[in-house]
C-alpha cells in the first residue's frame, strides 16, 4: 500500500490577535504525533528567522475536518 493512501492533511495555521495566516493546501503526514512534530518544528523555525514574538501569536493544527486538534503557543 502507498504511502499517500495512508496519510492525512493537516493545516497549520497562524493566529495572532488580529489577523491569521491560513494555510489553503495543508500537509499529507501520516498522524497526529506526526502533525504535531511537524508544527512544533515550524514554531522552531519561524522563532529562529525572528519577528515572530507577539506573546499571542500561535499555531493552530487542524486535521481536514477543519477541526483544531493541537495549539502551540509561541
Amino acid at each position: 500500500m502507498s504511502w499517500a493512501l495512508n496519510a492525512r492533511r493537516y493545516f497549520f495555521v497562524l493566529q495572532w490577535t488580529d489577523r491569521q495566516h491560513d494555510d489553503p493546501h495543508g500537509t499529507l503526514l501520516l498522524s497526529y504525533a506526526d502533525a504535531v512534530a511537524y508544527a512544533y518544528r515550524i514554531v522552531r523555525e519561524l522563532k529562529e528567522a525572528g519577528g515572530y514574538d507577539d506573546p499571542d501569536l500561535k499555531l493552530i493544527v487542524k486535521n481536514a475536518n477543519d477541526d483544531v486538534i493541537h495549539i502551540i503557543p509561541f
